[in-house]
């Protein structure tokens, strides 16, 4: 353990929703710089910021056009300067969200490579001669096809995966590689310590004659064509190891959203310069009960499933013990809130500890979506009309065309669409809860939780929150051994171990009491406790949704 991020607490803000200083409805850097304290209160001790770079904001900031200035939206580089001053002084870190699969059409490069076929940026990007069709038919993750004719006429299409106004960078060029490691030092320079590389799953792409086998749909979405392919290793590492050369404790947190366990193994291990950890979809330990086939997975309903979840961290554990550090989280921003997306009741207090407890102390480093501490909910939009996002935009559209009723719409999305988890951080009661005196740019209706509220209460979830960051600073548990214990399907039990030491973490996600016995002959005591309470020979007894984390002596 001689990295700082490998004892990280990682809290991410989205910018434009956390704190708005200047009252123009939108969040910015002095605000986040502004409640540092909340943040630090908590007990997170690294800080992870979504896209802040200039952005026309197609795509909420990750279609970038200048990756050297701040988007004037959230502020300036003199708010940046004292914003990295004030977390330094915490003694915390920043970690940049940097957007590398894809830039703005806005963005010089493109536009110089656009206007002349043989500038040296028309390397910079993807592209296809136009021989009267698509140079293939694979879908955009946004609808339609990947290809879009170049818009000043052209005889070439350009690729995007993502939106047609973000064309997808040509990582087998190597001055791209240089270009985004110098970016990237820029930032180092200024102060930053780390980055969550966006979409790198991305930056390689299967043959372009190649199409992808689907007779149901015009441009059908797979992913195998361009994501985890074997070059993006390639490229990663070299990118990386010009950044690290450069300033070798630099963090990178690479999304991996459908990657498994054993290409997350790949990305992360140390003999490479790869990442030093990945985020995915995969560890939510989520079930798909109403499964609906006409809807995409996406949307589908979700609970949670223990088994699963079992399932995914066993895995995870056995393949990455000896390479990095699994990310241990129930949410981020591309994902509704994690109490709305498993459907838990607005009156259970428990529930949700019993979630922090069961993932952030685990083995790996906690990464805690803005507000989730207090217990924020989705935005609930009231019309269909409220949503803008293409994501939703797409799914109204095909849902109407299959018949489904508007309320159902309605319902699902409130559920289930990333933008309802956008919304502006509930710091009080008032007209716009704190977050501004202007009209949102995110509004909607939104449950009763407040933080200034939730830091008095000393049982509420802010208080437990706390107090779990306060075990996981340990190094039994930020350092330790992870293993998976037996129990029975509702009860989600692990040890943790260092030096001898042993401590055991068990929840109850049962509706009703249960018992459970600790594998230790040694005297136990407990170090947190939520519904629960160690008993005589060292039997626990938990009530729904009780935890307890015990310490032998």
């Amino acid at each position: 353990m001689d990295e700082w991020y490998q004892e990280s607490v990682i809290y991410q803000i989205y910018p434009k929703s956390f704190k708005d200083s200047n009252n123009d409805g939108v969040g910015d850097l002095p605000g986040i710089t502004e409640k540092l304290d909340y943040v630090q209160q908590l007990g997170a001790n690294t800080i992870w910021l979504n896209p802040i770079f200039v952005s026309p904001q197609i795509d909420n900031g990750y279609d970038v056009s200048n990756y050297f200035a701040i988007d004037p939206l959230l502020g300036n580089m003199d708010d940046f300067q004292t914003m990295v001053k004030e977390i330094h002084k915490r003694k915390m870190h920043l970690i940049l969200d940097l957007p590398i699969n894809d830039t703005s059409d806005q963005h010089p490069w493109f536009q110089d490579a656009v206007k002349n076929k043989n500038s040296i940026f028309h390397e910079y990007y993807i592209w296809a001669e136009n021989q009267g069709k698509r140079p293939n038919n694979w879908g955009s993750f946004f609808g339609g096809s990947v290809w879009e004719p170049d818009p000043n006429g052209g005889s070439e299409y350009y690729c995007h995966i993502f939106d047609k106004k973000m064309p997808d960078l040509n990582w087998k060029n190597p001055e791209v590689r240089k270009s985004m490691a110098d970016i990237a030092k820029f930032w180092i320079d200024k102060g930053v310590d780390g980055f969550r590389l966006d979409a790198f799953i991305h930056i390689a792409k299967a043959n372009l004659g190649q199409n992808i086998l689907n007779q149901t749909e015009d441009y059908p979405v797979d992913s195998s064509f361009y994501a985890n392919l074997p070059e993006v290793k390639l490229y990663l590492e070299n990118f990386i190891k010009l950044v690290k050369t450069y300033k070798d404790d630099v963090f990178f947190l690479g999304e991996a959203s459908s990657a498994d366990a054993y290409q997350a193994a790949e990305y992360t291990r140390p003999d490479n310069f790869g990442c030093d950890m990945v985020v995915t979809s995969d560890n939510y330990g989520e079930d798909y009960p109403l499964k609906d086939p006409k809807i995409p997975m996406f949307f589908q309903p979700r609970q949670l499933s223990l088994k699963r979840l079992k399932e995914t961290f066993s895995v995870w554990e056995a393949v990455l013990q000896n390479i990095s550090l699994p990310a241990l989280t129930w949410g981020n921003h591309d994902i509704s809130r994690v109490l709305d997306r498993l459907h838990i009741d607005p009156k259970d207090s428990d529930l949700p500890k019993a979630l922090a407890v069961c993932m952030y102390l685990q083995r790996g480093i906690p990464i805690i979506y803005y507000g989730e501490e207090i217990g924020m909910r989705n935005l609930k939009y009231k019309k269909l009309r409220d949503f803008r996002d293409q994501r939703a935009l797409d799914l109204i559209q095909f849902m109407q065309n299959q018949g489904y009723k508007d309320e159902a719409i309605l319902e699902l999305l409130n559920q289930q669409d990333e933008m309802t988890a956008r919304g502006p951080f509930q710091w009080n009661a008032g007209k716009y809860v704190g977050f501004s005196n202007h009209h949102p740019w995110n509004w909607a209706d939104h449950n009763e939780a407040a933080a200034d509220t939730a830091v008095k209460n000393d049982d509420g979830l802010f208080a437990f929150y706390r107090a779990v960051l306060k075990v996981k600073a340990q190094p039994l548990f930020s350092q330790g051994s992870y293993l998976l214990l037996e129990t029975n399907s509702k009860i989600y039990a692990f040890e943790r171990e260092l030096n001898g030491k042993k401590a055991f973490v068990i929840v109850n996600f049962d509706d009703k009491v249960l018992k459970y016995h600790v594998p230790t002959l040694k005297v136990v005591h407990t170090l947190l406790s939520n519904k629960a309470s160690s008993l005589v020979d060292n039997v626990v007894t938990m009530e729904p949704a009780g935890s307890i984390v015990i310490e032998e002596k």
